[in-house]
């Protein structure tokens, strides 16, 4: 094997004995992933834990659900950072996910580099950042980018550590950083850590450890501080669990639904994927190296793939992000074997092929007010100028949070089950304004008016998590009294 990249970002990524022409080829592989999300950079926030997010960097409260149980700490403080210079606090987060999302490339070669060689590490770098997942999701205010390149980070630092203590140090401080941007991911890491564990010194186990819980005890006392104790923590964390686990068994599981196949685009590619992906691993252990690739394997994903199949809803594709980013080494490697010298042919095919396909699309992502965000704009104007009142699907309440925070109204909002709970009435007809996502219209007897606001772009839609894509404002809206409670199921949680 070749020497290996630095895990923070050596700016020659192939490892050629001609530096000026390795610098020169990283310089342009750069550009292109630079440009690639420049193109996927949304105009506006898509789904309701985006907008948690954002209500969470104007007003942390664990009490209210913003953010909600495990309240992702560093992710929130980061956002809390970048909002003081006067971005807006989706935007914020979007900015964060998309500078780790282009960075990503150089921790994730260095993190392959050891398994697969450095070049086939680029390449299956070029893998990921292309799949549509990655690529459409890369400058959104999810968590998961940011998290996920921290983990890969920690995972190179921890891999190429022989004889460097301060790189066993540096891999579990970024370790810590990759949990508190998504504490999902803390089984993960002690995993991969309590393998790195087994072959170190005591001396150096003690580093690991501490280089760890340091960090973590920051930041979770830094969390404990900002909720007011720990009281409202577990209250939330006990109204969160009990909302959660009420609803797994709504979770899709099967292949063609899941998280994986939506972010790869395709069931198909999914099982070329899986095929390629064990072949490169029984590549690895024929070769012996079962010491680089274990700590990325049974430390990192196992746990993980834990996390995502039984602890969450597998279908969706933001979850899928960091799953692609640890196995696509192997993949590679896979496709090497098939293809000998012809692989990276195949690599460079498939790279214009996702970009022919997932390219066009961007250019409308781009330039699309979401659903959602164009959907309460038209009806805060409608409601204004008939005096009238608001009635919002119960779903779309994390958006109506953040409109609160950034743009408090005069103009009264109610959600359905207040109606629904008998709290209070339906509004008159004349003065009511309602807005409901697809299958959320029980409510609705008749309207002066409907408008739809809908996505039309593919991807899109795929990678979505099957709601807020479909919203209906109707004007002059005459309400039922009280639909049958089992007809919506229970309420959510408050965000």
């Amino acid at each position: 094997m070749s020497g290996h990249p630095h895990p923070l970002g050596s700016l020659r990524l192939f490892g050629f004995a001609d530096r000026r022409l390795d610098l020169a080829l990283t310089v342009l592989l750069l550009a292109v992933v630079l440009a690639g999300r420049i193109v996927a950079f949304p105009i506006s926030i898509w789904e309701q834990d985006e907008a948690v997010f954002a209500a969470g960097v104007l007003d942390f409260d664990a009490t209210d659900n913003r953010t909600h149980p495990p309240w992702f700490p560093l992710w929130i403080g980061m956002g809390k950072l970048v909002h003081l210079t006067g971005i807006g606090p989706a935007t914020a987060l979007q900015l964060i996910s998309f500078v780790f999302s282009v960075w990503m490339i150089f921790p994730l070669t260095a993190m392959w580099s050891p398994v697969v060689g450095r070049r086939l590490a680029v390449g299956a770098s070029l893998l990921f950042l292309v799949a549509p997942g990655p690529w459409f999701l890369s400058g959104r205010a999810f968590c998961g980018t940011t998290a996920t390149a921290l983990l890969v980070a920690s995972l190179a630092f921890w891999l190429q550590a022989a004889g460097r203590p301060q790189w066993l140090a540096a891999g579990s401080v970024t370790a810590a950083l990759a949990v508190l941007v998504r504490p999902h991911f803390l089984p993960a890491v002690l995993g991969a850590m309590l393998i790195l564990a087994l072959r170190t010194s005591a001396r150096h186990r003690r580093l690991l450890v501490a280089a760890l819980v340091v960090p973590l005890c920051l930041g979770g006392a830094a969390l404990i501080v900002s909720a007011g104790g720990v009281s409202p923590l577990w209250s939330a964390l006990e109204g969160h669990a009990q909302y959660h686990f009420s609803r797994l068994d709504e979770a899709v599981r099967g292949l063609a639904g899941s998280g994986l196949s939506r972010a790869l685009g395709h069931p198909t590619l999914t099982v070329a994927w899986l095929v390629l992906f064990h072949i490169g691993m029984i590549r690895v252990f024929r070769q012996g190296r079962w010491k680089e690739i274990s700590p990325i394997l049974i430390g990192a994903l196992l746990p993980l793939m834990v996390v995502i199949y039984g602890l969450s809803n597998p279908a969706h594709a933001r979850y899928a992000i960091p799953v692609l980013a640890l196995t696509g080494g192997l993949v590679a490697l896979g496709l090497e074997r098939i293809l000998r010298k012809w692989s990276w042919i195949a690599i460079a095919g498939s790279v214009i092929i996702a970009t022919g396909v997932v390219g066009p699309q961007l250019v409308a992502y781009r330039s699309t007010v979401s659903p959602p965000v164009a959907a309460l704009d038209d009806v805060f104007t409608e409601a204004k100028s008939r005096r009238g009142v608001v009635v919002a699907d119960r779903t779309l309440h994390a958006f109506f949070t953040l409109r609160r925070l950034e743009r408090p109204s005069a103009t009264p909002v109610l959600f359905d089950h207040m109606i629904e709970l008998g709290h209070v009435p339906p509004p008159p007809p004349e003065q009511t304004v309602f807005v409901f996502d697809a299958g959320h219209g029980e409510w609705l007897r008749s309207a002066e008016n409907r408008r739809r606001f809908s996505c039309s772009i593919p991807l899109v839609r795929m990678l979505a998590q099957d709601r807020l894509l479909d919203l209906t404002v109707a004007t002059g809206a005459r309400l039922n009294e009280r639909p049958a409670l089992e007809e919506r199921g229970p309420s959510p949680p408050r965000s």
